[in-house]
């Protein structure tokens, strides 16, 4: 099956988008071992400071591939393909939230279970007007995949996270807004510009601070409060021996905009 996912890099920039409109966008296996491959070169590239993931035509993505699923069943080899499937798309939803440079997701259109949640497991989730999300695993009888049971439960209350799971329903971009998971939401004919606008204010940024930080937050998840406190000051003291910190304190005693090196 043709690998359906197209990367543009421009100044500083990497833009992958999901090109598969006329299914929806589809995670499926061949779509999850690009976006790995796809993940692991720009992680090498230093003049790629920041990463937008999209989508064409009226899906962000629409998640797991029904006709796969059917052909498992009739196979009688459900689980077989399920564990197939999910091996690569859980490594992705562990590198985004490990990923050491800033990835926003420009949702598009439907983004529906793991597209849904491939969108959440990104830093910042800037979504147009026409945007759909549902977290139709239960429509399946499947749990809430792609990191799901976490993410929502770690970001929803515990009646905000079971509403979503167990009922499915479409849920429209500003539903999100007021749960706080998504920053911001635009005209669909502005998305673009809106996203690559935050991408350059993010490149600008003392990357490496960055990467810091969401390694941080991610060991904030299960690291004991005085063993969390901790790191984060031996991270900090790190941190006060980089480049771009000697770089920001001067900049700002000159009253001037920083620019860091991402080092």
């Amino acid at each position: 099956m043709e690998k359906k996912i197209d990367l543009v890099i421009k100044e500083n920039i990497a833009t992958i988008k999901l090109n598969d409109p006329e299914n929806l966008n589809p995670l499926n296996k061949e779509t999850a071992k690009k976006l790995l491959d796809i993940l692991g070169s720009l992680r090498e590239k230093a003049d790629v400071k920041c990463i937008i993931i999209t989508g064409s035509g009226r899906a962000f993505s629409a998640g797991g591939d029904l006709k796969l699923f059917k052909s498992g069943i009739e196979d009688g080899i459900s689980g077989k393909v399920m564990d197939d499937l999910t091996k690569d798309l859980y490594k992705i939803a562990l590198i985004l939230r490990l990923f050491p440079k800033p990835v926003i997701a420009a949702v598009n259109g439907w983004a529906v279970g793991a597209g849904m949640n491939l969108a959440l497991s990104c830093d910042f989730v800037i979504a147009s007007e026409k945007a759909k999300f549902r977290q139709s695993f239960c429509k399946l009888a499947l749990i809430p995949g792609f990191a799901g049971s976490i993410l929502l439960s770690r970001q929803l209350t515990w009646q905000q996270a079971t509403e979503m799971s167990f009922f499915g329903d479409t849920l429209s971009a500003e539903d999100l807004e007021r749960l706080g998971l998504i920053n911001a939401i635009v005209p669909s004919e502005k998305l673009e510009e809106f996203s690559l606008q935050w991408a350059h204010r993010l490149a600008k940024g003392p990357t490496l601070a960055y990467a810091r930080t969401k390694k941080l937050f991610f060991e904030a998840l299960s690291t004991p409060l005085e063993e969390h406190l901790e790191n984060e000051r031996q991270m900090q003291i790190k941190s006060a021996e980089t480049e771009d910190f000697k770089k920001g304190v001067f900049a700002l005693l000159e009253k001037k905009e920083p620019e860091f090196i991402g080092k």
